[in-house]
């Protein structure tokens, strides 16, 4: 027994020192639960739209901009900040593959906030969040992401088509989802309602605005003198609260496969129209330029990419622009398309708030979008 007692204490004594031995492990994704600073533009995050890293945040200014991120665990929680407030802003947050236009919505209306996302679940997770709000509304920007799992590498098609959608009220949502009578408000307006996200929505295609209510491609209500517009906004990485742009020069990074634009109605409604005789002919002149010069520039930057201008039925500047466009060279006219869009109240359907389209309005308009595009691509449905 004796003998036992002490082989036993041996055997004891040998397991024990074997547990005592150190196991390394190379870092894993698996490590990876918080993501900030300079972690927040890296392999675990698809950015939507034009962002800029600055002050250790991730700044996003126009509207339909977010991203999408994969995760392993049941919860993710997002520190937002909202500086310069001027409304709430509103966001469509998409769960493991949910559509944008039906999600829940989160309201951001603090300086400093954390959106947490839960799931019933632990397991493999996918999380989109966008914005539907404009950038007259505040500034938003991102902090962190950190989960109580680990983050995932995110993988990206290649074979997306690209859309950028440049314009004012009527292509940023604005009162999309209102109804006559209504004033506009981050509430009843989504950029994610206007006919130019359904339009990449259909194509399962990535998107990226430069717009805001109240511009023009000329002139606008936020500057008459034509100083600041939409054409010199492409260029940069966003408009402010005050209406300014934010003069980050943006370089084009994704080059589009479309270019959806909406401008026009404000050059027209809020100078040229309350102008007469030589003045008023002056300022249709300058007009047609600022289209020509937009139009070589997007063909610069873009050559392959299809321009589909957009005008309502007899206005008068989509009659200007369609002057210009017949003056192309040939081989700029192939790639330049003028696109016929509904009007407020066409069809007998409501408008939406403050006089702009509404959500079934903007639908009917996407559908004319989405069979020019077809015909490009020699789809057939």
């Amino acid at each position: 027994m004796k003998r036992f007692f002490i082989l036993l204490f041996m055997i004891l004594l040998v397991l024990g020192g074997c547990s005592q031995t150190v196991i390394t492990e190379e870092p894993t994704e698996e490590f990876i639960k918080l993501l900030e600073k300079e972690d927040l533009n890296s392999q675990y995050i698809e950015w939507y739209g034009r962002h800029v890293d600055l002050n250790d945040r991730v700044y996003f200014y126009h509207t339909a901009t977010g991203f999408k991120i994969d995760f392993h665990g049941r919860v993710l929680n997002i520190t937002m900040h909202l500086e310069y407030k001027n409304n709430d802003i509103y966001y469509s947050v998409g769960k493991d593959g949910e559509d944008l236009l039906t999600s829940d919505v989160f309201i951001q209306s603090e300086e400093r906030s954390v959106l947490s996302i839960e799931f019933d679940t632990y397991g493999d997770h996918s999380v989109e969040v966008v914005k539907r709000s404009e950038p007259e509304d505040g500034i938003t920007s991102i902090e962190s992401f950190e989960t109580n799992g680990y983050f995932k590498e995110i993988t990206q098609s290649e074979n997306q088509l690209h859309f950028l959608i440049m314009g004012a009220s009527g292509i940023s949502g604005h009162g999309a989802l209102g109804s006559p009578g209504q004033p506009r408000s981050t509430m009843n307006s989504s950029s994610l309602h206007s006919f130019g996200y359904l339009t990449a929505k259909a194509f399962d295609g990535t998107f990226e605005f430069v717009a805001n209510s109240g511009w023009g491609l000329k002139f606008g209500y936020n500057d008459l003198t034509g100083e600041d517009n939409i054409a010199k906004a492409y260029e940069f990485k966003g408009i402010n609260q005050d209406q300014g742009i934010i003069y980050i020069e943006d370089e084009h990074e994704k080059v589009p496969d479309f270019i959806i634009i909406n401008l026009g109605g404000n050059d027209y409604t809020a100078v040229i129209n309350k102008l007469s005789g030589f003045e008023k002919t002056e300022k249709i002149l300058e007009f047609k330029g600022a289209v020509a010069q937009f139009i070589l520039r997007l063909r610069e930057d873009a050559p392959n990419a299809h321009i589909l201008w957009t005008m309502t039925e007899g206005s008068q500047n989509g009659k200007a622009a369609s002057e210009v466009f017949s003056q192309l060279d040939e081989s700029d006219k192939a790639y330049v398309h003028m696109v016929i869009i509904k009007q407020v109240g066409d069809d007998g359907d409501l408008a939406g708030a403050n006089n702009h389209a509404s959500y079934i309005t903007h639908q009917k308009s996407a559908q004319s979008l989405i069979d020019v595009i077809n015909e490009i691509l020699d789809i057939n449905e």
